[in-house]
């Protein structure tokens, strides 16, 4: 069996949805019963703008609050009741997309499907090309905000997907870490304003979030995400890796490649990400140096 078969049925038999679909997929199904449709972006974008057709919005700041100078997902109890405000309940099918604004716009989607499954959703997907495919392939959008009936989602917090400071320090050089940041901030050639120190974890590996997408926003084909990092960068998708980035939302991006697509199951996200272990002077850094 070819590794990409083996790793398409890996996602077939873990999530009942695929992890991506795309527009003429949601026109297809978006009057499922059981369909929940989020929209990630703001709601001045959402109202604006306009949505897909019976898409609800919920905020990045509805999933994410500050920790000092970093933020972390909210907790479960805020989580459930989120899900629940949006209509999600235990057999829903979830699609996120976002408007596609900009590059942060675009990552939204992701946290919040980590989100979901950090606390036991697993039935979600990404719509590919976000709110631009949607209005390219089908046109139609909605002015109207959305608000659905109430779900009964209950929330199974799910600790093998997050990792915190503490967990990353004890697996330094001993296990493989993705850093989602542009190079130039990998390498230290240039510190971010937000951070006290330049450069990366000490052992990390750059992998920009953007080389998983084509120039029109639609993800590339997973034979080329396959090849990119598991042949070139050689991530091994029975082993532990842990991905991370400036605060979050990023590395997000590069866990759903990962964990979603390729079938890495041992991924897992760490939330504070750089806004804390760069900020601290406790915790191993590399700078001028590919790793």
């Amino acid at each position: 069996m070819g590794k990409i078969v083996w790793i398409a049925l890996l996602g077939l038999s873990a999530w009942a949805m695929e992890p991506l679909v795309d527009a003429a997929w949601l026109k297809a199904h978006i009057h499922d019963k059981d369909l929940v449709i989020v929209d990630a972006s703001d709601g001045k974008l959402y109202e604006k703008e306009g949505h897909i057709p019976g898409a609800v919005q919920s905020g990045i700041n509805r999933w994410r609050q500050k920790h000092g100078r970093y933020a972390l997902v909210r907790s479960a109890d805020e989580i459930q009741a989120e899900m629940r405000r949006l209509g999600i309940s235990q057999n829903s099918k979830v699609v996120v997309y976002s408007h596609h604004h900009n590059g942060k716009d675009m990552l939204k989607p992701t946290y919040l499907i980590w989100a979901m499954e950090r606390y036991g959703f697993k039935n979600s997907a990404l719509l590919d090309g976000g709110l631009p495919a949607w209005r390219k392939a089908v046109e139609v959008l909605q002015k109207s905000q959305v608000i659905n009936k109430p779900g009964n989602f209950r929330v199974v917090p799910d600790d093998t997907i997050v990792a915190d400071l503490s967990f990353v320090k004890s697996r330094l050089y001993k296990m493989r870490m993705l850093d989602a940041r542009p190079p130039i901030f990998y390498f230290g050639a240039k510190k971010q304003p937000v951070l006290d120190r330049a450069g990366h974890i000490a052992g990390a590996t750059s992998y920009f979030w953007r080389y998983s997408f084509n120039d029109d926003g639609t993800m590339k084909p997973i034979e080329t995400l396959h090849a990119m990092l598991i042949d070139g960068l050689k991530l091994d998708p029975i082993r532990e890796v842990v991905t991370y980035c400036t605060g979050g939302l990023e590395t997000s991006m590069n866990w759903f490649v990962l964990h979603r697509m390729l079938g890495f199951s041992k991924a897992r996200l760490y939330d504070a990400s750089m806004k804390e272990w760069a900020n601290r002077k406790d915790t191993p850094m590399v700078r001028y140096r590919w790793q």
